[in-house]
């Protein structure tokens, strides 16, 4: 750019000496740049969104992705946030205002959100804190509940029996008489009394129990298994109750039969509904057989 400034004569100069023109150029306006270009700054990552990320995704390591920062953010999120540890690490720092992007510049916003991004944090961790607290104590109210609820009706029919147990005797009185016609042959009374001592006694006194059961309470042969071996009724080991409903001196179709008239003159039941109790998992337990010969024989 040339610019032509007239002069005038200086004092001295000879008077009609042709104006001279002084050409000006412009010089360069700024250094380093050309043209006097300079870079506008980068601006720094957001408060809020590094806060929410780092709060909401901090497990997964968004907040150090979004910060520019890849190999740590990597490293947290295949740790699950360092287990937890580092995810509240850094929404510390972020809260605090101490946590900066990979160029290390703070976060744009941080003064102006602080205190609503402080409130909204605590109240969700109070909020998640009393949450877990409302759940655990549910889960064990429940617990609890169905602990004691369950036993309703197996301590009452083990409450009868203990001093019918007494009356078990039938099968004993039939023992001795058979030493008594045996006694010539010796070697038969060893090998009638080694049998004995071979059955535990928690297989006798589950035997005991199933008499008492099938006698008093006239219950089907699985009814008796089921409470013999109930966690709510006797506890016996399922082999001892297996031996019991094997050996013990029962006539099922009588019990289902006994079974039927109690429901027919305490319930008035009609028959069918007498036959699916009697046959019901949920009831009796009694085979279809025995339940058929109860209604067979219901008005005998």
């Amino acid at each position: 750019m040339t610019n032509n400034v007239p002069q005038t004569n200086p004092a001295g100069v000879p008077a009609g000496q042709k104006e001279q023109t002084v050409n000006t150029y412009a010089a360069p306006t700024s250094q380093g740049t050309p043209g006097g270009y300079t870079p506008a700054p980068t601006p720094g990552k957001s408060f809020v969104v590094t806060w929410l990320f780092a709060w909401l995704l901090g497990g997964l390591g968004i907040d150090r992705f979004y910060l520019g920062k890849v190999g740590t953010g990597l490293l947290k999120l295949v740790t699950f946030g360092g287990f937890g540890v580092w995810w509240l690490v850094d929404l510390i720092l972020v809260l605090t205002g101490a946590q900066r992007d990979k160029q290390g510049h703070t976060l744009v916003g941080y003064r102006e959100h602080r205190k609503i991004a402080l409130i909204i944090t605590a109240a969700g961790i109070l909020l998640s804190i009393v949450t877990s607290s409302v759940n655990a104590a549910n889960a064990g109210k429940t617990a609890t509940t169905v602990s004691i609820s369950a036993p309703s009706a197996a301590p009452t029919a083990s409450a009868a029996p203990t001093p019918v147990a007494t009356a078990i005797p039938t099968p004993v009185a039939t023992v001795p008489p058979a030493p008594v016609e045996t006694t010539a042959p010796a070697p038969a009374a060893p090998v009638a009394a080694a049998p004995a001592p071979a059955v535990p006694a928690a297989y006798k006194s589950a035997l005991a129990k199933a008499t008492s059961y099938s006698k008093t309470m006239h219950m089907s042969k699985a009814g008796i298994y089921d409470q013999l071996t109930s966690e709510y009724g006797e506890q016996f080991p399922p082999e001892a109750a297996q031996y019991a409903v094997d050996n013990v001196q029962a006539d099922w179709n009588a019990n289902a039969l006994a079974k039927s008239k109690s429901y027919q003159d305490q319930m008035s039941m009609s028959p069918e509904a007498i036959r699916d109790q009697l046959s019901s998992a949920y009831g009796e337990k009694f085979t279809a057989d025995e339940a058929d010969y109860a209604i067979q024989h219901l008005s005998d």
